[in-house]
């Protein structure tokens, strides 16, 4: 196999598509479109642009749910990726349903079948990688749809419909 060297600005190899719900300091909820996270037991790690209007108010209120999002809810990905929280109510735009959750101060979207209830334990900001946020977080919750587990309450992998996304720092896209 012949290899190229190439120089992009960046490269997402295929990162699920998260959305990220919280109330904002005014107690409205909302959610944002995100694509860098990884997990390790009750510990999670995402990464925000650090100007973004959600991880500012993340910083503030702590608490978040990751809400994995399937290929039905591809518009609804789109619109909140597309629209700021300082803007407009994403939710609204998005014609999704927030469902307060029962563990942490933040909402749960009703169309996810997997839901994560997080609360902030840390920032990372560094100089060497300037206008990246990064947030380690609790995981304090999980919530999986019926439809998605078997008689024995495991997830059935092989129905899991997750977005992933695509970015060579021109071409991007959802898959």
């Amino acid at each position: 196999m012949d290899k190229v060297k190439v120089d992009y600005e960046k490269m997402y190899y295929g990162f699920p598509v998260i959305l990220i719900s919280y109330y904002d300091k005014a107690g409205n909820a909302n959610v944002t479109t995100l694509s860098s996270s990884y997990t390790l037991k009750d510990m999670v790690m995402l990464g925000f642009s650090s100007k973004g209007y959600a991880i500012n108010q993340i910083k503030e209120v702590s608490d978040f749910v990751i809400n994995i999002a399937d290929h039905n809810l591809l518009e609804e990905i789109k619109i909140c990726g597309k629209y700021s929280g300082t803007d407009c109510n994403k939710f609204e735009k998005a014609n999704l349903t927030p469902i307060p959750s029962e563990v942490v101060k933040a909402p749960l979207i009703a169309e996810c079948p997997i839901n994560i209830e997080c609360t902030l334990a840390d920032i990372i900001e560094s100089s060497q990688f300037e206008g990246i946020t990064n947030v380690l977080a609790t995981i304090k919750g999980r919530l999986v749809s019926e439809t998605k587990l078997d008689e024995n309450g495991r997830m059935k992998i092989a129905e899991l419909d997750n977005v992933l996304y695509y970015n060579d720092g021109v071409n991007r896209g959802l898959k």
